[in-house]
């Protein structure tokens, strides 16, 4: 899975090496959402950004793993970890995807993903994403 997450995160261009530019929008990847018949991804438009000490994220939002679609927000992170669930806290690394849950039942689960070696390197590629969202579909359908 780490590696099906890389392919969105090897995008763009660092500026300087105290800080990263990230994207900062909601979108969504894959057929069938909706809304997407009427509005357009605020990721389109470049301008929607934001700049970070430690990382840049992308908030993945799986639906269910019978849809062709899934929703994203990206944005930064500034801070050096993560609480996964109510008793786990990690340390971000580069590259590293982590699942995030609210230990509901059922539970509501995210993935964040995070980069901060180049400027918007939480972009993603819609043709490659959808490796991307079959490996997801795999990693809650066996979960």
């Amino acid at each position: 899975m780490q590696r099906m997450a890389r392919t969105w995160l090897q995008t763009g261009e660092k500026r300087d090496s105290s800080s990263v530019v990230c994207h900062q929008c909601n979108g969504w990847h894959g057929r069938g959402y909706k809304p997407a018949k009427n509005a357009v991804s605020t990721c389109d438009n470049r301008n929607n950004e934001c700049s970070t000490q430690q990382y840049c994220v992308k908030i993945i939002d799986p639906i269910d793993p019978d849809a062709h679609y899934v929703t994203f927000k990206s944005d930064c992170w500034y801070q050096t970890t993560i609480v996964t669930n109510t008793t786990v806290t990690a340390t971000v690394m580069n590259k590293k995807c982590y699942t995030w849950s609210d230990g509901g039942t059922p539970p509501k689960q995210y993935l964040y993903c995070f980069c901060n070696d180049k400027d918007f390197c939480n972009a993603a590629e819609p043709k490659s994403f959808s490796f991307f969202i079959f490996g997801l579909s795999l990693l809650l359908i066996f979960k």
